[in-house]
Protein backbone atom coordinates (compact mmCIF):
# COMPACT_ATOMS: atom_id res chain seq x y z
CA UNK A 1 0.00 0.00 0.00
CA UNK A 2 1.40 3.68 -0.75
CA UNK A 3 1.71 5.95 1.87
CA UNK A 4 -1.23 8.38 1.46
CA UNK A 5 -4.47 7.19 1.87
CA UNK A 6 -6.21 5.45 -1.08
CA UNK A 7 -9.67 6.69 -2.37
CA UNK A 8 -11.82 5.19 -4.56
CA UNK A 9 -15.69 6.61 -5.90
CA UNK A 10 -18.12 6.48 -8.65
CA UNK A 11 -20.16 9.17 -9.82
CA UNK A 12 -23.89 8.50 -11.00
CA UNK A 13 -25.66 9.65 -14.36
CA UNK A 14 -26.04 13.55 -12.52
CA UNK A 15 -22.58 13.40 -11.21
CA UNK A 16 -23.10 12.92 -7.79
CA UNK A 17 -20.62 10.22 -6.06
CA UNK A 18 -22.11 7.06 -5.31
CA UNK A 19 -19.60 5.03 -3.19
CA UNK A 20 -16.32 7.17 -2.02
CA UNK A 21 -14.27 4.09 -0.27
CA UNK A 22 -11.16 5.76 2.06
CA UNK A 23 -8.36 2.87 2.76
CA UNK A 24 -6.10 4.46 5.52
CA UNK A 25 -2.37 3.02 5.35
CA UNK A 26 -2.92 0.53 8.46
CA UNK A 27 -5.55 -1.33 6.05
CA UNK A 28 -9.24 0.52 7.53
CA UNK A 29 -11.25 2.00 5.67
CA UNK A 30 -14.59 4.23 5.65
CA UNK A 31 -17.17 3.31 3.09
CA UNK A 32 -20.17 6.31 2.38
CA UNK A 33 -22.91 5.02 0.00
CA UNK A 34 -25.46 7.20 1.53
CA UNK A 35 -28.42 7.89 -0.98
CA UNK A 36 -27.74 4.51 -3.22
CA UNK A 37 -29.31 1.15 -3.36
CA UNK A 38 -27.00 -0.70 -0.93
CA UNK A 39 -26.79 -3.48 -3.92
CA UNK A 40 -25.32 -1.17 -6.53
CA UNK A 41 -22.38 -0.14 -4.31
CA UNK A 42 -21.80 -3.56 -3.25
CA UNK A 43 -21.54 -4.76 -6.85
CA UNK A 44 -19.00 -1.90 -6.83
CA UNK A 45 -17.13 -2.62 -4.48
CA UNK A 46 -17.05 -6.52 -5.10
CA UNK A 47 -15.60 -5.29 -8.81
CA UNK A 48 -13.10 -3.18 -8.03
CA UNK A 49 -11.63 -6.17 -5.24
CA UNK A 50 -12.20 -8.39 -7.78
CA UNK A 51 -9.42 -6.36 -10.13
CA UNK A 52 -7.13 -5.56 -7.11
CA UNK A 53 -6.99 -9.41 -6.30
CA UNK A 54 -6.36 -10.59 -10.10
CA UNK A 55 -3.66 -7.62 -10.14
CA UNK A 56 -1.86 -8.61 -6.59
CA UNK A 57 1.24 -10.92 -7.07
CA UNK A 58 0.97 -14.48 -5.79
CA UNK A 59 2.74 -13.90 -2.67
CA UNK A 60 2.46 -11.20 0.48
CA UNK A 61 3.00 -7.97 -0.02
CA UNK A 62 6.11 -6.64 1.24
CA UNK A 63 6.43 -5.42 4.93
CA UNK A 64 7.51 -1.51 5.46
CA UNK A 65 10.64 -0.46 6.35
CA UNK A 66 11.49 -0.34 10.25
CA UNK A 67 13.00 2.37 10.66
CA UNK A 68 15.66 3.25 13.48
CA UNK A 69 14.75 5.98 16.29
CA UNK A 70 16.04 9.65 14.82
CA UNK A 71 18.60 11.38 16.56
CA UNK A 72 16.55 14.26 18.37
CA UNK A 73 18.70 16.91 16.98
CA UNK A 74 17.29 15.66 13.79
CA UNK A 75 13.92 15.32 11.77
CA UNK A 76 11.89 11.93 12.23
CA UNK A 77 10.06 10.40 8.99
CA UNK A 78 6.36 11.61 9.17
CA UNK A 79 5.58 8.31 7.81
CA UNK A 80 7.11 6.28 10.33
CA UNK A 81 4.46 6.34 12.81
CA UNK A 82 2.30 3.23 13.52
CA UNK A 83 -1.28 2.31 14.74
CA UNK A 84 -2.35 -0.40 16.15
CA UNK A 85 -5.47 -0.68 16.38
CA UNK A 86 -6.71 -3.50 18.16
CA UNK A 87 -4.42 -3.10 21.18
CA UNK A 88 -5.36 1.05 20.73
CA UNK A 89 -1.52 2.15 20.68
CA UNK A 90 0.49 4.62 18.10
CA UNK A 91 4.06 4.30 17.81
CA UNK A 92 4.71 7.89 16.78
CA UNK A 93 7.64 8.56 14.33
CA UNK A 94 10.32 9.21 17.09
CA UNK A 95 9.65 5.72 18.43
CA UNK A 96 7.36 6.79 21.70
CA UNK A 97 4.24 4.88 21.84
CA UNK A 98 0.73 6.49 22.85
CA UNK A 99 -2.44 4.66 24.22
CA UNK A 100 -4.94 5.86 22.57
CA UNK A 101 -7.33 4.24 25.17
CA UNK A 102 -6.62 7.32 27.54
CA UNK A 103 -8.14 10.59 27.87
CA UNK A 104 -5.49 13.02 27.54
CA UNK A 105 -5.24 16.08 29.17
CA UNK A 106 -3.14 19.49 27.59
CA UNK A 107 -1.21 22.45 29.68
CA UNK A 108 -4.22 24.09 29.32
CA UNK A 109 -6.86 20.96 31.81
CA UNK A 110 -8.37 20.57 28.53
CA UNK A 111 -9.31 16.76 27.51
CA UNK A 112 -8.46 15.24 24.36
CA UNK A 113 -9.85 11.38 23.20
CA UNK A 114 -8.87 9.67 20.54
CA UNK A 115 -12.12 8.66 18.27
CA UNK A 116 -10.73 6.25 16.16
CA UNK A 117 -9.65 8.17 12.98
CA UNK A 118 -6.44 9.14 11.52
CA UNK A 119 -4.70 11.36 9.53
CA UNK A 120 -3.67 11.18 5.81
CA UNK A 121 -0.28 10.37 7.76
CA UNK A 122 -1.64 7.52 9.89
CA UNK A 123 -1.55 9.57 12.83
CA UNK A 124 -4.47 9.52 15.25
CA UNK A 125 -6.43 12.25 15.17
CA UNK A 126 -8.01 13.35 19.02
CA UNK A 127 -11.49 15.42 19.86
CA UNK A 128 -11.33 17.92 22.64
CA UNK A 129 -13.78 17.02 24.83
CA UNK A 130 -14.78 20.56 25.49
CA UNK A 131 -15.33 22.16 21.98
CA UNK A 132 -15.01 19.18 19.63
CA UNK A 133 -11.68 20.66 18.07
CA UNK A 134 -9.87 18.26 16.03
CA UNK A 135 -5.98 17.98 15.37
CA UNK A 136 -3.34 14.71 15.04
CA UNK A 137 -1.18 14.22 18.08
CA UNK A 138 1.73 15.30 16.98
CA UNK A 139 0.12 18.41 16.05
CA UNK A 140 -1.74 18.79 19.68
CA UNK A 141 1.48 18.02 20.99
CA UNK A 142 3.16 20.58 19.54
CA UNK A 143 0.36 23.58 20.02
CA UNK A 144 -0.77 22.41 23.55
CA UNK A 145 2.09 19.99 24.96
CA UNK A 146 3.00 18.76 26.77
CA UNK A 147 0.31 16.27 27.28
CA UNK A 148 -0.40 13.81 30.22
CA UNK A 149 -2.88 11.05 30.49
CA UNK A 150 -5.60 11.80 32.55
CA UNK A 151 -6.26 9.89 35.66
CA UNK A 152 -9.19 7.08 35.62
CA UNK A 153 -9.57 8.21 31.54
CA UNK A 154 -9.11 4.69 30.49
CA UNK A 155 -11.81 3.80 28.10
Amino acid sequence: MNERPMIGFDVGPDGAPVVVVMVQRDGSYTVHSDDVCKQLAADLLHGIADRLAAEHPPFPCKPQEQHDRPAEDEPANPYAGRLDRDRGVYRDPRGDSWDLSLLWRDEFDREWRWHGSTDRLGEPMLRAEDDGEVQPLGVLRALYGPISPRSGGAA
